[in-house]
């Protein structure tokens, strides 16, 4: 590896070894469609998984396959007969984290800031929407308060969690043969609107917990089919929180995880291998950050969005509609890229940093993945400004740059990323402009990645919990409820051994370490700068720690020393 450099610093010789390199990444890089998602068409062998990595997940996934050997799948498409019968799903397998307490209110309500999927959470501001008929008496009931709603709203102390984008999915089918006979069943879709309040108690740094209210299955409420349930209603409210928990899986996988980190990450690889030069400084900024990216989403291509992978199987909707939501994620992100960006996409949801009350106490006190994010997004992003700079001294050295500035047209162009929210006026003009996208960029390779990917098995493993489809219509608040009700509506034990399979591989291991590349920069004030990042990494990490012995519960997946360099599982 040689040197990295700018383009217009280099001899007219060395530019033109620049170009041929960069000719000859486009033939290996070229881009392709799945469906309508931008992937590229061909993995090139140097992108593929390293023996190292599959050595790795293989030795991982042993256990697995013995744990699968061991259980007792007997009518693989019917329901099984109890709801202990879940538990024994895990013979070998470690017990997930929420297996013995995932009924209660306060396991399911911390889901939502330190569960699998904290990306949906948002604080009620003005008022509750019109299709979720809340009511004082309701809320006062369960929080034992002469408060009103209004005045809730007002303290900033709602939260809604709001799965409307669920609502006009397809629902998906699953068929098998039953004595001779072909068997056709249809899933449930549900788009629930769920109610949370901050509940003050107790002392220390973190004085109180996040408590469900009520929860809608559908957005269109009626007294009888669709009825507002609260912690007051028994088993009802059980199969509430269900088919709540299925539609914030099924946002989860498709938006939260496949379109958000893996799916919006592969443009910018693509980019980055099509127009800059393999010593180009911001290509070796961002190379050990797409380590095994296009291999894993090429995997995705195969496993998860085919007929009759994953997403076919477990998701709740057809195919074809789980693909729709996850390209419509993709735009929505592509084109308010920047709103996108950690601090900004907390404030959007009334959660952020600065979002706090007159006494400058912040509305939601306890979000650990917020707090913890934003250490590593603001280590992150004095790296990334401490590397670039080593580089780029003025914004005119930024519009010299030929390659950066042909890596920013490929990536907004519509033959090309479609990012077209990355910058204002499709130009790129300033250094602080660069150092926003790139913190963006490795941000969701390594710690937002993360974030909802390696809590899955903890929380999505153990089936009552976070079901990926429910395969029965929600009973109507006259119904009475048994046990047989809430297993008809759960998966059948096929599917629920898929679920955990899909889990347990995704959460295997770590195939390498935020702010330790494989390869150490060529460039010895390159190094110097790595060095300090990862001293901030370390301090970072002593600083989580010293916040979970505080915290109701640990949160553990944001550590630095537990988060990967890149988007590779």
């Amino acid at each position: 590896m040689v040197q990295p450099s700018l383009p217009q610093d280099d001899t007219p010789d060395q530019q033109e070894q620049r170009n041929r390199a960069i000719a000859q990444q486009r033939e290996a890089y070229q881009y392709s469609e799945t469906a309508g998602i931008l992937l590229i068409k061909t993995l090139p062998q140097s992108e593929m998984f390293s023996l190292k990595y599959l050595i790795e997940r293989d030795k991982g996934l042993v256990s697995l396959i013995a744990n699968t050997l061991a259980s007792n799948i007997e009518n693989i498409f019917d329901p099984f007969d109890k709801l202990e019968d879940f538990e024994e799903m895990f013979p070998l397998l470690p017990k997930p984290l929420v297996m013995n307490t995932f009924r209660n209110d306060r396991v399911f309500a911390r889901q939502r800031i330190a569960g699998p999927n904290p990306m949906v959470i948002e604080r009620v501001v003005d008022k509750l929407p019109d299709n979720f008929p809340v009511t004082d008496a309701m809320f006062q009931k369960i929080m034992f308060t002469k408060k009103t709603l209004a005045e809730a709203i007002a303290q900033g102390k709602l939260f809604i969690t709001n799965y409307k984008g669920l609502a006009e999915l397809s629902p998906g089918r699953y068929e098998y043969q039953k004595n001779g006979t072909l068997v056709q069943k249809t899933k449930t879709i549900a788009a629930p609107l769920v109610l949370y309040a901050w509940k003050p108690e107790g002392f220390g740094d973190y004085r109180g917990s996040l408590a469900p209210i009520a929860i809608q299955i559908n957005q269109q409420p009626d007294p009888i089919t669709n009825p507002i349930y609260t912690p007051r209603d028994g088993k009802h409210w059980f199969i509430a929180k269900i088919f709540a928990q299925m539609a914030d899986g099924n946002c989860h996988e498709a938006i939260s995880h496949l379109a958000r980190t893996h799916l919006i990450l592969e443009p910018f690889v693509l980019a980055t291998a099509n127009e800059l030069a393999p010593n180009h400084p911001l290509s070796v900024l961002l190379k050990p950050h797409f380590q095994f990216t296009l291999a894993i989403n090429e995997l995705a291509r195969e496993q998860l969005i085919s007929a009759g992978g994953y997403a076919d199987d477990l998701l709740a909707g057809t195919l074809e509609a789980s693909i729709a939501v996850i390209k419509a994620a993709i735009k929505e992100y592509m084109d308010n890229f920047t709103e996108f960006a950690l601090p900004r996409e907390l404030a959007r949801r009334g959660v952020g940093i600065g979002d706090v009350d007159q006494r400058g106490e912040n509305f939601l006190p306890d979000y650990p993945y917020r707090d913890d994010a934003m250490l590593l997004w603001n280590a992150i992003e004095v790296y990334v400004r401490d590397y670039l700079s080593l580089y780029y001294q003025s914004p005119v050295q930024i519009r010299q740059d030929t390659e950066l500035q042909n890596w920013v047209r490929r990536l907004v162009s519509p033959e090309g990323g479609r990012v077209t929210g990355l910058v204002s006026n499709g130009e790129l003009n300033t250094i602080e402009a660069l150092v926003a996208i790139a913190t963006q960029v490795i941000f969701v390779s390594g710690p937002q990645h993360a974030a909802v990917n390696y809590p899955q098995y903890d929380y999505m493993a153990f089936i009552p919990n976070m079901p990926l489809a429910t395969y029965a219509t929600p009973p109507n608040k006259e119904s009475n409820i048994s046990e047989a009700t809430i297993l008809n509506i759960l998966p059948p034990q096929k599917l629920a051994a898929r679920q955990l399979e899909l889990m347990r591989t995704l959460c295997v291991f770590y195939p390498n370490r935020l702010g330790y590349p494989d390869t150490e920069f060529v460039d010895v004030r390159a190094q110097q700068v790595l060095h300090q990042f990862q001293e901030r990494l370390q301090e970072i990490e002593q600083r989580i720690v010293l916040c979970n012995e505080k915290r109701l519960e640990p949160y553990t997946y944001l550590l630095p020393s537990n988060v990967p360099n890149s988007t590779s599982i």
